[in-house]
């Protein structure tokens, strides 16, 4: 049974504190009942705009952009406070990237930007103090575009019920804040894949750079059939007083071409801290990793089956386990030292 868009959008908004009685408030897009004319009266629920960039442009930092019906837009750059919503459950909003394209942003149609066009479907520019959050979107990459989606700067990164299609030149999705400046991402109940079969073409990377602490928590996401899962890389950070700290938890990940998941560090750079926790992880060289002196990872409740090796700890890395992991039918069940622990 098809649901009816605005009616999910109007319950939807007021669960994050939103009233579609707020005329002026939300911009609207409806793509096959929607008028680009309708931008002079602010794309409102009544007489919304047909495409997103046209939506952007008439809202301001800290505006909402309700997709009424799904379609194919972008690529855009948000740089400040903002909240994109895809509500049609029975189609999707579908980002593209196009390095060729003039990029939207908010508060400005393309052309009238003023910002690069990185080859990324969204890329993420924002302040310091903005949170961007991004609900029931589809981000794909193209061939010769590097990626789907690409954080380079904000203070929070929300991201949930959305595919990451890779097959770009780089990862499907780049977590690669410089800022100097704090970034916390939330990432849930997501699919990332896509890969154009080299080495750099993984699902996710996180690597932020300088002094730029980044918290990541990936909650509830499957990621398969790409060059690698899910990189933690402090080898950019300027100190040991700096990190990367990442909670993986109830994610499954299958078939890649290098390891599922993977800490990184190199010495006298960032600390890589992470945890591991209900995850399940098939067919690959390398099921979870640990790798580098500055990376010490904890490994909770996880199934690792099917993989070259399934738990690996190298390069004077640090695992910890508690016990209740089940590793079986790898090629090597374990590689490395593992250091039990009771967790309270």
């Amino acid at each position: 049974m098809r649901i009816p868009s605005r009616l999910f959008a109007t319950a939807f908004l007021a669960t994050l504190g939103f009233s579609p009685a707020l005329a002026a408030g939300p911009a609207f897009v409806d793509v096959k009942n929607g008028d680009n004319a309708n931008a002079g009266t602010g794309c409102q629920q009544t007489a919304p705009c047909a495409d997103l960039n046209t939506a952007l442009s008439v809202i301001g930092p800290g505006g909402v952009v309700v997709v009424l019906s799904g379609g194919i837009f972008g690529p855009i750059v948000l740089n400040a406070t903002v909240t994109i919503l895809g509500t049609d459950l029975n189609e999707l909003t579908n980002v593209i990237a196009d390095p060729a394209a003039q990029v939207g942003c908010i508060g400005h149609l393309p052309g009238s930007c003023g910002l690069t066009n990185n080859g990324y479907g969204i890329e993420v520019a924002a302040g310091a103090s903005d949170t961007v959050t991004l609900r029931h979107l589809a981000v794909r990459a193209a061939p010769n575009a590097p990626g789907a989606l690409k954080l380079t700067s904000a203070g929070g990164l929300n991201l949930s019920y959305d595919v990451f299609q890779g097959g770009g030149t780089g990862v499907a999705v780049a977590l690669y804040p410089n800022d100097n400046a704090p970034a916390q991402v939330y990432f849930a109940f997501s699919e990332i894949s896509g890969s154009n079969h080299t080495a750099a073409s993984g699902a996710i990377e996180v690597k932020p750079s300088g002094s730029t602490d980044l918290n990541l928590h990936f909650n509830h996401v499957q990621v398969h059939n790409s060059a690698f899962g899910i990189r933690t890389d402090g080898s950019q950070l300027t100190g040991t007083g700096n990190h990367v700290t990442t909670l993986i938890s109830d994610s499954e990940f299958f078939i890649f071409d290098g390891a599922a998941m993977n800490a990184f560090s190199t010495s006298g750079t960032g600390l890589v801290n992470a945890v591991f926790d209900n995850t399940r992880v098939l067919a690959s060289p390398v099921g979870l990793k640990a790798n580098g002196p500055q990376s010490t990872v904890v490994l909770s409740n996880n199934l690792v089956s099917g993989n070259g090796t399934g738990i690996l700890a190298t390069n004077g890395a640090t695992m910890f386990t508690a016990g209740d992991n089940k590793v079986k039918g790898n090629g090597v069940d374990v590689s490395g030292s593992l250091t039990p622990i009771t967790l309270q």
